[in-house]
């Protein structure tokens, strides 16, 4: 979100978020996951078995299901591992701006990770630098330096549809 990476849309947003202490941004990320995959990877076994249509979309749903279920039971997990909570208020390919009641030293490298969906449970992460708070609404603003592609193109999927749905709601 420094001046040299404007290039990126901004949206305002409201997403709840975590983030942890690193000692450099050198030390490796904490978080795993893959924020993009929005289909299964057992859709294409499900496809190509020799089952019926209709006992191959019940186990897809299954699946899905038991996906969200454990998301949410690892959500214990995650704020454990990540204990300083982070109420995002503006989201780009950049960085983002958040605010905390957490006291963060604008020096500290942070990984953060971002909840773009609940249902169904989208994560994405990414460790950067503090670049400063600002005077008037104290946001933080945080800078993505290492995000992995993948979540990189939920970011960035997220933000446009994010603007499509503000452009479709101003033509109302």
């Amino acid at each position: 979100m420094s001046e040299e990476k404007r290039t990126f849309s901004r949206v305002p947003v409201r997403l709840k978020g975590y983030a942890r202490v690193m000692q450099d941004l050198s030390s490796p990320q904490k978080f795993t996951g893959d924020a993009v995959g929005e289909e299964s990877p057992y859709d294409e076994v499900f496809r190509n078995s020799k089952l019926p249509e209709e006992l191959t979309h019940f186990f897809a749903q299954m699946d899905q299901k038991l996906d969200r279920i454990l998301g949410l039971l690892s959500s214990d997990t995650l704020q454990n591992d990540f204990p300083l909570e982070v109420e995002i208020l503006e989201l780009s390919a950049a960085g983002v701006k958040f605010r905390t009641i957490d006291t963060i030293d604008p020096e500290d490298a942070l990984e953060i990770v971002l909840f773009l969906s609940q249902i169904p449970m989208r994560m994405v992460s990414s460790k950067g630098r503090i670049l400063g708070i600002e005077d008037d609404t104290k946001l933080y603003r945080f800078e993505f330096v290492e995000t992995r592609g993948s979540d990189m193109e939920a970011i960035v999927q997220f933000v446009f549809q994010q603007q499509r749905e503000q452009i479709r709601n101003s033509k109302m």
